[in-house]
């Protein structure tokens, strides 16, 4: 894991500043006592992905909880981006090949008792579907027995005036592997669970607020 230098760490909460005087965003828990519970405990929060800004969004809302965004690597070659992607508490991961780099730097984020920021579709819904959550963040949850936090983003990151961008936050799916079955199918059950629930926490999101048109072809009601 790499140290978050000085500069980073001003750099994280000029972003976070940032976050909060453009999306405005409302912080919902699940259950009261969540922040709280969670606090100071490594977790791997795992969100739905509609949008680029998702990563600096929720770093910076999740804040209190030490998080390390996954980021794609190809985001790091980028002009200023990467550089500035590069300061923030984050991981790079390769999606097309075999890369075992990011978790090894993950398991040390845990090990710090830091949290992990992950969104296991592997990338933007552009469907307008949730796509199905891939094992990664479950093979890390499995190893470290680290809980599982399902989070569902909801909104179009409308600056300043627009709509209130919001997280609602669920309860921890606990992780303990049995001992007779393999991490990797208790990977794939564990991420199983995690996408019907950040699923049921959009739709709760949908039936308070309205349909902000992010997943056109889902229909929450059910």
């Amino acid at each position: 894991m790499k140290k978050q230098s000085l500069w980073g760490r001003f750099f994280q909460v000029l972003i976070t500043w940032t976050v909060y005087f453009l999306f405005r965003p409302k912080v919902i828990y699940a259950d009261k006592s969540l922040k709280k519970r969670l606090k100071g405990r490594p977790a791997v929060f795992v969100a739905n992905h509609t949008h680029h800004f998702d990563g600096a969004f929720t770093g910076a809302v999740l804040g209190r909880f030490k998080p390390y965004v996954l980021v794609k690597r190809s985001w790091y070659d980028k002009k200023a981006v990467g550089t500035m992607i590069s300061w923030c508490r984050s991981i790079p991961i390769s999606l097309d090949e075999a890369d075992g780099a990011w978790f090894t730097a993950a398991e040390q984020v845990v090990a710090a008792r830091k949290s992990l920021i992950i969104f296991p579709e592997g990338s933007i819904a552009r469907e307008g579907i949730l796509q199905e959550f891939k094992a990664g963040a479950g093979l890390i949850s499995a190893k470290t027995g680290a809980a599982v936090v399902p989070c569902a983003i909801y909104g179009t990151y409308s600056a300043v005036f627009g709509m209130r961008q919001k997280i609602l936050i669920g309860e921890p799916i606990e992780s303990v592997c049995p001992e007779d079955m393999r991490r990797s199918k208790y990977a794939r059950l564990l991420m199983k669970q995690a996408q019907g629930e950040v699923r049921r926490l959009y739709g709760e999101l949908v039936r308070r607020y309205g349909n902000c048109g992010s997943y056109p072809n889902e229909n929450f009601d059910n």
